[in-house]
């Protein structure tokens, strides 16, 4: 199994996601009162899903599966802390308790979809 190659996609979104939220907040900074925990939270764990998922359905084990939710779970933390805390001026603090919530949010959700990939049923043959 190339664990690289099952991320491929997931990845390149997220990244397209995070760039995205960056500028838009850069441009129309009020909008970072619409981005709460909650909203974010919610995309990053479906992306997280989505890891898990794809990691076991490629024939991954539980614990490659986490293991690639925490590397793929530093995008958000490295977003946030340099993005968000540092280029958007909100502080390297606040940046990391966002950027900490990011990252265990996508694992909590690789967590979810792994066990979800793993659990599900396989066709026998007759």
């Amino acid at each position: 199994m190339n664990v690289a190659r099952t991320l491929r996609w997931s990845v390149m979104a997220l990244i397209a996601t995070g760039m995205l939220h960056l500028i838009a907040e850069a441009i129309r900074p009020d909008l970072g009162d619409a981005f709460t925990p909650a909203t974010i939270g919610l995309l990053l764990l479906v992306y997280g899903l989505w890891i898990g998922w794809s990691v076991i359905v490629a024939g991954g084990s539980m614990g490659v599966a986490v293991a690639a939710g925490a590397v793929v779970g530093i995008l958000p933390l490295a977003l946030d802390v340099v993005g968000f805390g540092i280029l958007l001026g909100r502080g390297v603090d606040t940046g990391l308790t966002a950027g900490m919530f990011g990252f265990l949010i996508v694992v909590f959700g690789t967590l979810a979809g792994a066990a979800f990939g793993a659990g599900r049923p396989t066709r026998t043959p007759a």
